[in-house]
């Protein structure tokens, strides 16, 4: 994806190390309610994972040691979290992939609002039901699902390359030379002087 869809760098591994990918099944909470998460575990699929949009909230959690063996039970992946998240040394046992905004023991409400299955906002980033959702150490991409072919074919093509980069840069090289840094340099440097002198 490049420089784009990757979630904010606030959303973090509730614990590491972490690997998954799967399909979004989204839910979008209003106030402090778990309505919509709950439902959207019981709606999700094996490969799946729950992506919940709770408005960056920090005093409530929006996902617990429960919420994760009903998530296991329906084959969920894992989940990721706009908002806080609690029961962490028991999540961290089951070793299911959780990342989150923070850590807070409060729990939530069950009055029955929110939505399930529909486009939500997630650590920046937009996300529908059917995206795919990889995440790791490194953070939380999402691929919108009419995009996967053309985005996998830039993938492949970039792996390769890095892969020639790699091998040069083990041979003994550096990135500067290997891009021609000097060149790159000289080429802004004139321009930033012409501009600051009105050129």
């Amino acid at each position: 994806m490049g420089r784009f869809g990757a979630m904010s760098v606030q959303m973090r591994p509730m614990f590491e190390p972490i690997a998954f990918v799967g399909t979004a099944v989204t839910a979008k909470t209003l106030a402090s309610d778990l309505a919509a998460p709950f439902k959207a575990i019981d709606i999700s699929e094996p490969g799946d994972v729950v992506v919940i949009d709770a408005h960056t909230a920090a005093s409530t959690a929006f996902w617990g040691e429960n919420m994760t063996l009903s998530a296991l039970n329906r084959g969920v992946v894992a989940a990721v979290i706009d908002g806080a998240c609690r029961d962490v040394p028991e999540i961290r046992r089951l070793r299911f992939p959780v990342v989150c905004r923070g850590i807070v023991p409060n729990v939530a409400a069950i009055a029955g609002y929110g939505e399930v299955n529909v486009t939500v906002q997630c650590g920046g980033v937009a996300v529908s039901p059917g995206d795919i959702v990889v995440g790791d150490e490194n953070g939380v991409v999402v691929v919108p699902i009419a995009q996967c072919e053309e985005i996998l074919k830039r993938s492949e093509e970039l792996l390769e390359a890095e892969h020639v980069l790699q091998d040069k840069l083990r041979a003994g090289g550096t990135i500067g030379q290997l891009i021609n840094v000097d060149t790159v340099f000289a080429s802004t440097f004139s321009y930033q002087h012409r501009a600051l002198e009105g050129e």
